[in-house]
């Protein structure tokens, strides 16, 4: 493990961090890639409780391999953890990282609940290490570049988000936790953190109130939240509006140049055509057999990934003096004269969340976005829940605003 006197003392360049990854599901086959584009990460151990499946990455990466995170959390293999396990998991992990000084890195959402969150932030406080929120699609160019022109303050203030997404996501092959609120499953919990962490990262992340509604209408699996829309008040009086449907009867990408979530080019089968229907969750061992989530998949996309930057969704900004949109290789600018393209940086799939880490470690800054960032966005989607049962506004309590990274983000 790194010592705080080595922290200080060696050169930021030359340090590496050795990482553990806790739970080896579609998450982690997802970020797995970006080890290989950040020099200073190194991949030292991996825990999971499925034996067979710890085989195959100790063959495959040469890692010293775990089935309880807290034996790799004391084992001296790793100064790092990221957490992967499923969501109702992420609390009791991250607090037991700390409590090992071990560094966190989180997938979204951070927890179930704010007092879960609440715990570990004490937790990564009281022993002094970093935490970074990650799986936030904050981390993707295009929407780096569209807070750079907010903050630019050319076009004046925000005064208005819309954001959008509409996907098939209820019909995905889902295990029955990923799919039931008490387990942290569905829409609002799984695919919310995103939508809300764009929305608030662009809105300066205060947000003071929200109005929502939740529907259930997948017949199939009548527990599961499948849709939303929300209506976001900002400190300021900025607002937003946030509708999400993952029913799969229409795909969002026919308005974004076919492009979808990790630049994926969507056919017109895959939008237009028949749509599976599942009757009941599948089984783990069920999900892992698809050849779609097979480790080596991953890894291929990665390779071939489209020159085309992410879409999640469609997201419409509005300023006092002009407007912004994300085009297909980086962001549109709406003013009096007219519309010009501002570029992004080619898409490299889940780097940022990677570069953040271990720049906050290396460089003993605060990540961004950080823990008390990861209990907002929560707070924001419980509020969603709150609003929809109590059909009436709800304040929010937990909010903080938008901070530098620790990572330095090229323009």
């Amino acid at each position: 493990m790194l010592t705080d006197a080595e922290l200080k003392t060696a050169d930021p360049a030359s340090k590496t961090v050795r990482i553990g990854i806790a739970g080896l599901g579609i998450a982690t086959r997802q970020f797995l890639p970006a080890f290989d584009q950040v020099p200073q990460a190194k991949l030292a151990g991996v825990a999971d409780t499925r034996t067979e499946e710890l085989a195959k990455w100790r063959e495959r990466f040469g890692v010293e391999t775990f089935t309880d995170v807290e034996d790799m959390c004391k084992s001296g293999a790793v100064d790092a953890i990221w957490i992967a396990t499923p969501n109702q998991l992420h609390a009791p992990h991250t607090v037991m990282a700390a409590e090992n000084g071990i560094h966190v890195i989180c997938e979204k959402p951070m927890a179930i609940t704010l007092e879960e969150a609440s715990r570990m932030i004490d937790a990564v406080d009281a022993n002094g290490v970093k935490y970074v929120q990650g799986h936030s699609k904050i981390y993707e160019n295009p929407i780096q570049t569209m807070r750079r022109v907010i903050e630019s303050g050319r076009l004046g203030a925000v005064y208005h988000i819309n954001t959008m997404n509409y996907n098939d996501w209820v019909i995905r092959p889902f295990m029955e936790a990923e799919l039931r609120p008490e387990t942290g499953g569905g829409l609002v919990y799984r695919q919310g953190p995103h939508i809300m962490d764009i929305t608030r990262f662009l809105g300066g992340g205060m947000v003071r109130s929200i109005r929502a509604n939740i529907g259930q209408r997948y017949a199939n699996f009548p527990y599961c939240a499948g849709d939303f829309a929300a209506f976001l008040e900002f400190e300021g009086g900025a607002t937003a509006t946030m509708t999400f449907v993952g029913y799969g009867y229409f795909d969002i990408t026919e308005l974004t140049w076919n492009i979808g979530e990790g630049g994926g080019i969507h056919s017109e089968d895959q939008m237009f055509g028949p749509k599976a229907q599942p009757e009941k969750p599948v089984t783990a061992e069920q999900k892992y057999e698809l050849p779609l989530y097979a480790l080596e998949s991953e890894m291929e996309r990665a390779k071939v990934r489209p020159k085309v930057q992410p879409f999640f969704g469609l997201t419409i900004v509005s300023c006092e003096n002009g407007e912004l949109r994300q085009s297909q290789n980086g962001v549109f600018v709406y003013t009096k004269d007219g519309r010009e393209e501002v570029p992004c940086q080619p898409f490299t799939g889940r780097i940022g969340d990677l570069q953040e880490f271990v720049a906050a470690i290396t460089q003993d800054k605060p990540g961004f976005p950080d823990a008390h960032w990861g209990r907002a966005t929560l707070e924001a989607l419980l509020g969603i829940y709150d609003s929809a049962n109590q059909h009436q506004e709800v304040r929010l309590n937990y909010q903080t605003p938008v901070r530098p990274p620790a990572r330095v983000v090229a323009a």
